[in-house]
């Protein structure tokens, strides 16, 4: 969702570090215009094309050669602009169809995005305790190409996320057997006119399984470490 397209806004406080909502960028489109016409060139020329170019690129602490962390025939993983500037240890990435595909509310919305996110995601956080896999709804982004971000879940969250402690108001938590199928048990809870409103959050149950965390219009990232101390 927060492909942060621009120069980030002077309100923001912490440098390279935006709030949980999509920053505004160069339109919903941003996305779009990076999958169809970017990551298919080679390393060195990422960050020549445009949006690309404001990636991060020239920061030594995130090298441009990082921009595309995977790449398969159906998806891209690249690194978020919120990472310039940050620690080492801070993790903010997108993972995204390679297909035109808007969001959680597009039927043609792929399963498989959400193994191959987490993959991505436990290569760069070897706790897999530690991350979440976050999409949210067309209520709380601005852009318009599906997009799931790679980010560490915020110490708290295990007690209610594992059903030991009680869900914040307004959130639930979804079993999930199968990674694989996290759409299919979302729409099983919320019907499929609802997926549109709909944010997700999944991360791994600690007995096992998979959990899935649902917001109503909301973002699910406020359970996520969103933002950095800049270095």
């Amino acid at each position: 969702m927060r492909w942060h397209i621009a120069a980030l806004a002077a309100a923001i406080a912490v440098a390279g570090c935006p709030a949980s909502r999509d920053h505004p960028g160069t339109g919903p489109n941003a996305l779009w215009t990076i999958v169809s016409r970017c990551v298919d060139r080679q390393t060195a020329a990422y960050c020549s094309c445009p949006p690309f170019e404001l990636s991060c690129c020239g920061n030594q602490s995130t090298p441009d050669g990082d921009v595309v962390w995977a790449r398969t025939a159906d998806f891209v993983v690249i690194r978020d602009l919120r990472m310039c500037g940050c620690p080492p240890a801070f993790v903010s990435a997108l993972a995204m169809p390679l297909t035109r595909i808007t969001g959680i509310e597009d039927p043609h919305r792929p399963e498989g995005i959400w193994p191959f996110a987490w993959d991505v995601a436990h290569a760069r956080i070897p706790d897999e305790l530690a991350i979440g896999l976050v999409l949210n709804p067309p209520a709380a982004r601005t852009q318009n190409q599906m997009h799931v971000h790679l980010l560490r879940l915020q110490a708290g969250v295990r007690p209610w996320l594992d059903g030991d402690a009680p869900a914040p108001p307004g959130v639930q938590v979804v079993p999930v057997p199968d990674l694989g199928a996290v759409f299919a048990a979302v729409q099983a809870r919320m019907g499929a006119d609802h997926m549109r409103d709909t944010g997700v959050l999944v991360a791994r149950g600690r007995r096992g399984g998979w959990r899935a965390v649902l917001t109503d219009r909301t973002s699910p990232q406020m359970f996520t470490v969103n933002r950095c101390v800049a270095q």
